[in-house]
């Protein structure tokens, strides 16, 4: 029996709570070679029924380790199981083909769902004691999917939604390891683990073009007890966006907790984020130690009215960034701006601004009633031993006017930009907040914004 144990560092809260975010997986000795089942690993003929027998066969005599030669390897999905590895030697690839027709849910695969009908290239539900580790890596052909969303975006002037598989999805499971593999252009999003707990993503890459849609590289959602470490980012969307998309009834304080992001490097993206959904709540998440390059955000909550819960107990620890252009934004409002122009202008012409791809309504936007569970609610966060170089605006805090952002600290920050940071409906502690703005405007405060200065 081999055990491979992943333990992450100890997670404590601001509250001074401790949890600890770990996957702990351990296999047979079995070994079952897909080549054996029939794999040509040619990237011609579809190899995905020898993997799958692969993969039952090793499940039914008691799990064990489905190893992947060398080789390029056409597979349709795949549906991983209970003890279960799914090993990739170095130089070896799965490369997802790109027909509609195999990603869609059927009543066989209904556990699978993903979003809307369909399914992952590689699909995990309802499991425990699963990895994926090794030196390959995993392709999903993405460039015909942006194209078409591209098409729709065009058509509905809009964003053009993320009505695509994802590459590789896990589901109501435990004890998962993600390690060592490349995951390479997504339809969408690349890994995404909803309603699991105990999961560790390690030394990974997560690559796509800087203009592919919506290719977040993790999505832990509505998950708990994960560490995320030593990974490398350069994608088109989120490196990490941490989401509660529902309340849990045996978590009511948090449907997610005790996230660990560390150690981790990234380029192009839009930063290390929780949100945008957060109904279910959010507490307890470290974000250390990480660095980021070139990326359009740098860390960030974002979750906007009707989509919002309490988020609360964030820590951003020694976090490094160069050329990153926002390297901070903490806002409960996020609504993309859309592809209509003159809809934009006319918005704009009644005051607020455009930043990324979101468009923020003016100061004057009026209050409305308070609804736990739809309302943003942010609070007990704090931010200490950051350093950012060439950015062009610090950041944004902007809370609204019937909840405002609570508890932002800032401790040891050092931002040097073209615009300093804006704050409107939230109560900052500035003191240990230093921005050199080359407009000479550091912190400009807006309705409801209570700055502590040193």
């Amino acid at each position: 029996m081999k055990t491979i144990s992943c333990v992450a560092a100890t997670l404590v809260a601001c509250l001074g709570s401790e949890a600890s975010a770990q996957a702990r997986v351990s296999f047979p000795d079995r070994i079952c070679d897909v080549r054996t089942y029939g794999a040509k690993g040619t990237r011609v003929f579809l190899d995905t029924d020898a993997f799958q027998r692969a993969i039952d066969d090793c499940a039914a005599k008691g799990g064990g380790t489905v190893n992947v030669p060398r080789g390029e390897y056409l597979i349709a999905p795949i549906f991983l199981r209970s003890n279960i590895r799914l090993h990739l030697a170095p130089w070896s690839e799965l490369v997802g083909i790109t027909d509609t027709g195999p990603y869609k849910v059927t009543r066989a695969t209904q556990a699978y769902v993903t979003n809307a009908d369909w399914i992952a290239l590689i699909n995990i539900a309802d499991a425990d004691n699963v990895a994926i580790t090794g030196k390959g890596r995993i392709d999903g052909q993405g460039a015909s999917w942006w194209d078409r969303w591209r098409e729709q975006a065009r058509a509905a002037k809009s964003g053009g939604g993320t009505n695509r598989p994802r590459l590789v999805h896990a589901a109501r499971s435990r004890n998962l390891l993600f390690d060592g593999i490349g995951l390479y252009n997504s339809p969408s999003f690349h890994l995404v683990v909803k309603d699991s707990e105990n999961v560790t993503v390690s030394n990974m890459r997560f690559v796509a073009l800087a203009h592919s849609p919506n290719t977040d590289a993790i999505d832990p959602i509505d998950t708990r007890n994960m560490l995320i470490t030593g990974n490398f980012f350069d994608v088109g969307d989120d490196v990490v966006a941490i989401k509660s998309l529902k309340p849990n009834p045996a978590r009511p304080g948090a449907a997610v907790e005790n996230i660990v992001i560390r150690g981790n490097k990234g380029l192009a993206g839009r930063g290390i984020c929780i949100g945008s959904e957060t109904i279910g709540g959010v507490r307890n998440v470290i974000v250390e130690d990480n660095e980021l390059t070139g990326a359009m955000y740098g860390i960030r909550i974002k979750t906007p009215r009707g989509r919002g819960g309490l988020v609360q107990d964030i820590v951003f620890r020694n976090n490094r960034m160069t050329d990153v252009e926002t390297p901070m934004v903490f806002s409960a409002y996020y609504e993309g701006a859309g592809y209509d122009e003159t809809a934009v202008a006319n918005r704009l012409a009644q005051g607020g601004f455009v930043l990324g791809h979101q468009i923020y309504p003016p100061e004057t936007d009026p209050v409305q009633p308070y609804k736990p569970g739809s309302t943003p609610w942010i609070r007990n966060v704090r931010v200490e031993g950051l350093t950012a170089t060439g950015a062009d605006r610090a950041g944004i805090v902007v809370g609204l006017p019937e909840r405002g952002i609570e508890g932002l600290t800032f401790r040891d920050v050092r931002i040097k930009s073209r615009r300093g940071l804006l704050v409107r409906h939230a109560r900052v502690d500035a003191r240990g907040l230093r921005i050199d703005a080359s407009d000479r405007r550091p912190l400009v405060r807006e309705r409801g914004g209570e700055v502590t200065r040193p």
